[in-house]
């Protein structure tokens, strides 16, 4: 299941862009993409924007920012390079 962050001012035809990508979840692994560094970075600051950010999967389904962690909180994070 891919998974994809979207900022103030994106749509979803923003999703091809690797910012937008927050990663796949694939066999109790999530392959972290560059979208998931900036979120992680965001809420270790407690960025204002945050409550800004829209979650969503591959099938449209969204997600809170807690939701989308809890979610991923069982499974091994591997950053892609």
């Amino acid at each position: 299941m891919m998974y994809y962050i979207l900022y103030p001012g994106n749509d979803e035809k923003d999703t091809v862009n690797d910012i937008n990508q927050l990663g796949e979840q694939s066999f109790k692994v999530f392959w972290a993409y560059k979208g998931f560094e900036l979120l992680m970075k965001a809420v270790d600051q407690n960025h204002f924007l945050l409550k800004n950010f829209a979650i969503k999967d591959e099938t449209g389904k969204d997600y809170s920012i807690e939701e989308f962690l809890d979610k991923i909180k069982k499974l091994e994070v591997r950053i892609q390079n």
